[in-house]
């Protein structure tokens, strides 16, 4: 037998024995059950039209196969798309979500769509009416939206806030004599606290109001320009208060929620995207998650931040940080006010007098020593988050002192030129009234 012929039969042999196979696992079909609809979505038309056909296949009971979908073994993939889908969002039982969850799934759906994530490029490829349009994308924007409008905070929330705040000044937050570690073995961080601040945001998806906090090797990488990637070492915390709006739509931060970290380390955290996540979550700082798989859903959310090194939060410009823009010392947080109407996010900061002062809930007047520096920045949307809004730039930063007197200094943008001399009793007594954020050490 020639080369040639022998050749021949066995590419006729392999193709005899691809195609057995390929016939063989046709019979090994995967189980998409499709169970009954307790409760859909109630969407204005349009809205439904456009999840029904980008979401519904893989994120509800009401799966629409073609007829190549259900060729092995793609079919063994889109089952398991359709599994995971569903466990992570299912529109056919609505129902069975908390108002508040449902809120945040789709404002979460919305931010996935933005960045491309979902639905899945390999599934829009074969699937060309699934993919979102822009028109698709603002009328989802325009309806999620919708769902988190401004409301003035009612007074059984300002008195849990108070109550946390009253137990927290004597020592009795948190509730527990050791803090537990997350599922993932990552030790709650202590003396956080006092970082320095990295960003601040306005989440009125949610209604909560957070502020980024970095350890010494994340400053040291935003202060060198060097943040993507963002060093071995890095360490952020992230902490969220629920928003406290009243009549004139000032919000002030509420009752503590939670904290969150993650730390850098490509070698101890190759499995997880280079990065520790951990969560603990209300007055007992409990940690979140059950088993170590709770840090997929971390990975999931940012994912879209993937050429960011899986970071949503950037640092602020140095025009736009208060101890660059006017050469002056870093101080810690104190407290954090937003102003709806006006739409600007203030900090306070202080010295180690003053915050510890503040910290103590004491009602008297600032010790001598004390310095206190209000910032404040006007807002923008977050290009990083439907439903967020971050600092834009620097507009104002005010100073107050205490010595024998009680001095002002006021600095405005552009120039940081300082303020005309003026009766500045009203500022100072704002500024000096107020309250301290809960932040646990």
């Amino acid at each position: 037998m020639s080369v040639s012929a022998f050749l021949k039969k066995r590419l006729v042999i392999i193709a005899l024995i691809i195609t057995g196979g390929l016939i063989s696992i046709q019979f090994i079909r995967p189980d998409i059950p499709h169970p009954p609809v307790t409760g859909e979505i109630k969407a204005p038309a349009d809205v439904a039209h456009i999840l029904r056909v980008s979401c519904y296949d893989c994120h509800s009971n009401e799966t629409n196969l073609k007829w190549f979908d259900e060729i092995a073994p793609a079919s063994w993939l889109v089952a398991g798309h359709i599994r995971e889908g569903r466990k992570a969002l299912n529109f056919s039982n609505w129902d069975s979500l908390a108002p508040g969850d449902q809120k945040a799934n789709l404002f979460l759906s919305v931010n996935q769509a933005m960045f491309g994530a979902m639905p899945l490029p390999s599934y829009t490829s074969f699937h060309g009416d699934a993919r979102l349009t822009e028109k698709d994308l603002n009328t989802l924007k325009a309806y999620v939206g919708s769902l988190a409008p401004l409301k003035i905070s009612d007074t059984s929330r300002i008195t849990v806030a108070q109550q946390q705040f009253r137990k927290w000044v004597v020592g009795a937050l948190p509730a527990v004599p050791e803090v537990k570690p997350a599922p993932n073995g990552i030790e709650y961080i202590h003396n956080y606290r006092d970082w320095q601040i990295v960003n601040i945001t306005d989440r009125f998806d949610n209604g909560t109001m957070r502020v980024i906090l970095g350890n010494d090797v994340a400053i040291d990488a935003i202060n060198k320009h060097k943040t993507n990637p963002w060093p071995n070492g890095t360490i952020f915390a992230k902490v969220a208060w629920e928003e406290l709006t009243d009549s004139n739509s000032v919000s002030n931060t509420g009752e503590l929620k939670q904290v969150e970290f993650m730390i850098k380390d490509d070698k101890q955290y190759a499995q997880t995207g280079s990065w520790g996540w951990a969560r603990w979550k209300g007055n007992e700082l409990k940690p979140y998650g059950k088993t170590l798989t709770f840090s997929q859903e971390c990975i999931n959310c940012h994912k879209p931040m993937k050429d960011k090194d899986l970071v949503f939060t950037e640092a602020m410009a140095d025009a736009d940080r208060p101890d660059k823009a006017l050469n002056m010392p870093q101080q810690q947080l104190i407290s954090s006010v937003i102003d709806k109407k006006r739409q600007t996010h203030s900090v306070l900061y202080g010295n180690a007098v003053a915050v510890q002062y503040a910290r103590s809930g004491a009602t008297g007047p600032y010790p001598a020593g004390a310095e206190l520096r209000l910032a404040t920045w006007s807002q923008q949307e977050d290009a990083h988050w439907f439903g967020a809004k971050v600092p834009e730039h620097l507009q104002t930063v005010e100073v107050v002192k205490v010595g024998t007197n009680i001095s002002y200094e006021g600095y405005q943008a552009p120039g940081w030129k300082q303020m005309p001399a003026a009766d500045h009793s009203d500022r100072i007594d704002y500024i000096t009234h107020l309250k301290a954020s809960v932040i646990f050490n």
